[in-house]
């Protein structure tokens, strides 16, 4: 009866920190709009990161190629067209926008406060009987304007040499414009960076010069493993730096740029100003510990906060830490808890102040995982009402 009561009671706990956050969407299998199904295994669409066009209200997905038959590798969902309240597991559709050459695998969509879509293709499937049909190419950052329709691409840059080495470590990456409100041209002054969890490394991209360098330091390599647990097996992971956030800019448009590595409980920063520099000497900041097992491979910084969001790992939840306090397990809150949200995979605050983040139930290993229920959930909530109570919201 002990033991009952104590479920019943973690489960009412689960509910309490999951009260303000609305269930997006979810999917078991993704069906794709335009695509016959006997063409790929719906079971195979798994998407790693997702990003929100609060303007016009559409999803994008990045759907990397890592099993076989995978159509496409990037969606979109127009959430005025499938409401969630009548349809959670929508259709995905094609990705409109005009592309000068053909994709390959992305991973994460980016969009930046010019409201261009960037992705990052990586030039490379993981899936060894689709290598002929799709042979290596050097990864590109690729840019999409979501103002016009059809979505033309407006920008493209091939890394090559020692950037694109390992290009299936990229992780998450992050689009620095300087100044928006002077305009966003085709050339406009904007950086990107890219982490690689492989080579312990950030990678730089001016966009100005189409130039892109570099850097390595011991922060961004993991502290030792860590683990994701499905159905009782412990699968191990070893990952160096795999998120990155930007902060408020200062009067020179320079900003904090918070990092962690997959395999790590520790959070840095880094000053923009030196990212920027070719060949200088970084100094990152330790910024504090989130705590035991708080893994997490996907941050987000929500300006209008100042709090930072973690997508955990292995946790099954989302924890917030306010960037005006100090970074220590006693400061960091927890906005969502639930056992069916298997591996946070990407985690972004869109222009209108709203937390999207996402699992997926597939962390980066071998191994394709089985679930029985819908492992792939979109799940959404006002920063502010998410912070409410929360040791995150500064009082």
């Amino acid at each position: 009866m002990k033991l009952i009561l104590s479920i019943l009671a973690l489960l009412s706990l689960q509910e309490v920190l999951s009260d303000d956050v609305g269930r997006a969407y979810e999917w078991k299998d993704i069906k794709l709009v335009g695509v016959k199904t006997s063409a790929y295994n719906p079971e195979d669409v798994i998407p790693t990161g997702v990003a929100h066009d609060a303007e016009s209200r559409t999803l994008f997905f990045g759907i990397p190629r890592i099993f076989p038959k995978v159509p496409i590798t990037v969606a979109e969902l127009n959430t005025r067209t499938y409401n969630s309240a009548e349809l959670r597991s929508p259709p995905l559709n094609i990705f409109s926008g005009k592309s000068s050459k053909p994709l390959t695998s992305v991973y994460q969509p980016v969009i930046d406060d010019c409201r261009r879509l960037w992705i990052l293709d990586v030039g490379i499937v993981q899936s060894p009987s689709e290598q002929k049909k799709y042979p290596i190419k050097n990864p590109a950052l690729i840019a999409y304007d979501l103002t016009k329709q059809n979505y033309p691409e407006i920008h493209r840059y091939e890394l090559t040499g020692e950037v694109a080495k390992t290009p299936l470590g990229y992780g998450g990456f992050a689009v620095d414009v300087i100044n928006p409100k002077t305009g966003c041209g085709h050339r406009d002054e904007t950086y990107v960076y890219i982490a690689n969890f492989v080579e312990n490394a950030i990678i730089v991209y001016d966009m100005k010069k189409r130039d892109a360098w570099n850097f390595k330091d011991d922060s961004f390599k993991p502290e030792g493993t860590s683990t994701f647990t499905h159905n009782g097996k412990e699968h191990t992971i070893q990952a160096g730096i795999f998120g990155i956030a930007l902060g408020d800019r200062n009067k020179q448009g320079h900003r904090p740029a918070y990092y962690l590595a997959g395999s790590s409980t520790k959070l840095y920063s880094v000053d923009t100003k030196s990212l920027k520099k070719k060949g200088t000497t970084l100094k990152p900041k330790l910024l504090g510990d989130r705590g035991f097992k708080t893994e997490a491979i996907a941050l987000a910084y929500d300006p209008e906060t100042k709090v930072i969001f973690f997508a955990e790992a292995d946790s099954r939840q989302v924890s917030c830490w306010n960037t005006k306090k100090e970074l220590k397990p006693e400061n960091v809150g927890v906005i969502y808890s639930s056992p069916r949200f298997n591996f946070g995979t990407d985690i972004m605050v869109d222009s209108k102040g709203v937390l999207w983040f996402m699992a997926n139930g597939q962390p980066p290993i071998d191994e394709k995982l089985v679930y029985d229920e819908p492992q792939i959930r979109l799940l959404k909530v006002r920063t502010k009402k998410a912070i409410k109570g929360e040791k995150c919201e500064m009082k």
